[in-house]
């Protein structure tokens, strides 16, 4: 009996042991409701509020550079509304008869019959619509399934008057659209289908389509003969009138179903790329009116920036923006491979016309941190080497880079193709930080961008 009291004991102290190991209070009471009371119930829990977060996909801000430009939804379109059944038991409208006059026979009041049961009405489409304001697909990472509303039911629709036509069919349910920001490609999931490339404000992709609503039943028609004195015997089989009006009403159809990719490039004019810390943003915030984050350590930038670039009257002649300058994440040695952000960055250089190459002209090696970036632009894509590009040698504001320019000057004249690709249209010694040699700059753009709009 001691030893069974002993073994109880000991099984009771593990049991207990294991679930204040894993949840239990400090003074060792164990909840109720469950095993292991805070252990392994809280551990449900926990799994239960990690799902809630994974069905959200809610991204923190240290990883919105990884999500920003890309995202996979499913869209479905709303499903048509139900017909209206046919009750039997709607009655007649009476109304005053406008032809009835005194001494004929005329009835002073006639019946109208009632109106027809109802269609469904159409569910919602779903479309995306460019939206200027819109510089990211974040918005998207907030929930997995996009679905428009379901179709209005037949008994939704207005009662119709009387009449020859009596046909009633419910309203069509609005339309639910997507924003997205310009540059957006989209593509099926599975097949990789091209879906549509969204570049202009206001643009609409329809993606899902609603079903379309569901069929009311008519009451039964009357069959007419129109033979006169017929006798039953007298009829074919080809001769009787068969009724195919339906009797019962149908369902609604289901919406269109979709899973789609989609994939932001960023619609700029030109594009500035370099090592990180070399005074890109800097760059961006002396010539736009953009303010990045600026900070004397590397990988400031983790998402792209635009800009526009001013000009006298901050708009162009026709009324649009002028050049718009992107500022990507900075590029190391193997970026191509996964090293530092990667190599994802540099497909939002695809919609540029040109690109301006800024370097720190105060580091060890100038010249090989341009060869660097040019060899990671040509492992990405060889087509990038080819675009026109301005040099820009930052820095200039630090006394030993000064000293230094002829020398960078005749070192990147030195350079062979094979290495750079196409030779920069120009080489430009600035100071991001102090504004030395900007304008100098800007022109040097503008002429490049009006050389640029020549060819196209």
């Amino acid at each position: 009996m001691r030893a069974s009291m002993r073994a109880l004991t000991s099984c009771a102290a593990s049991s207990s042991g294991r679930g204040g190991g894993r949840g239990a209070s400090k003074g060792g009471r164990r909840p109720s409701g469950g095993r292991g009371g805070g252990g392994r119930g809280g551990g449900v829990d926990g799994r239960r509020s990690g799902k809630k977060e994974s069905d959200a996909r809610a991204i923190g801000e240290k990883e919105k550079h990884l999500y920003f430009d890309e995202a996979a939804i499913v869209v479905v379109g709303g499903a048509g509304g139900d017909g209206e059944g046919w009750t039997g038991q709607a009655k007649p409208k009476v109304v005053k008869n406008f032809k009835y006059q005194w001494g004929r026979n005329l009835k002073k009041y006639i019946e109208l019959p009632a109106a027809e049961p109802a269609d469904g009405g159409r569910g919602g489409n779903v479309y995306l619509r460019v939206d200027r304001t819109c510089d990211s697909l974040l918005h998207l990472h907030e929930r997995k399934t996009w679905r428009a509303k379901k179709g209005y039911h037949g008994s939704a629709a207005d009662y119709a008057a009387g009449g020859r036509e009596r046909h009633r069919v419910a309203p069509d349910q609005e339309h639910m659209y997507i924003p997205v920001p310009p540059g957006t490609v989209v593509r099926r999931k599975r097949t990789g289908e091209l879906l549509g490339d969204m570049t202009k404000h206001g643009q609409t992709l329809l993606v899902a389509e609603g079903g379309g609503g569901g069929f009311a039943a008519r009451r039964q028609q009357k069959q007419v003969n129109r033979r006169r004195n017929a006798k039953a015997e007298d009829f074919e089989a080809s001769d009787i009138a068969i009724d195919t009006a339906s009797l019962v009403s149908s369902a609604g159809e289901a919406g269109e179903e979709l899973s789609i990719e989609l994939l932001m490039r960023v619609v700029a004019d030109c594009g500035l790329v370099g090592l990180p810390n070399v005074g890109k943003s800097s760059l961006l915030k002396a010539v736009t009116r953009a303010s990045p984050e600026i900070a004397n350590y590397a990988f400031t930038t983790l998402m792209p920036n635009l800009g526009v670039i001013k000009t006298e009257d901050d708009l162009a002649p026709t009324g649009e923006s002028s050049t718009v300058m992107a500022d990507l994440p900075g590029l190391i040695q193997g970026a191509h491979k996964g090293l530092g952000l990667g190599r994802a960055f540099l497909r939002h250089l695809r919609r540029t016309r040109a690109m301006v190459c800024v370097v720190d002209a105060s580091g060890q090696d100038p010249l090989n941190d341009y060869v660097v970036v040019r060899q990671e632009l040509k492992l990405y894509n060889p087509e990038y080497v080819q675009r026109p590009h301005i040099l820009v040698l930052n820095k200039m504001d630090i006394e030993w880079a000064a000293l230094r320019t002829d020398e960078l000057m005749q070192g990147v004249e030195a350079l062979n193709e094979d290495m750079i690709g196409v030779p920069p249209v120009a080489v430009l010694p600035i100071s991001a930080k102090e504004g030395t040699g900007v304008p100098e700059f800007m022109e040097a753009l503008e002429q490049l961008m009006k050389e640029e709009d020549a060819r196209r």
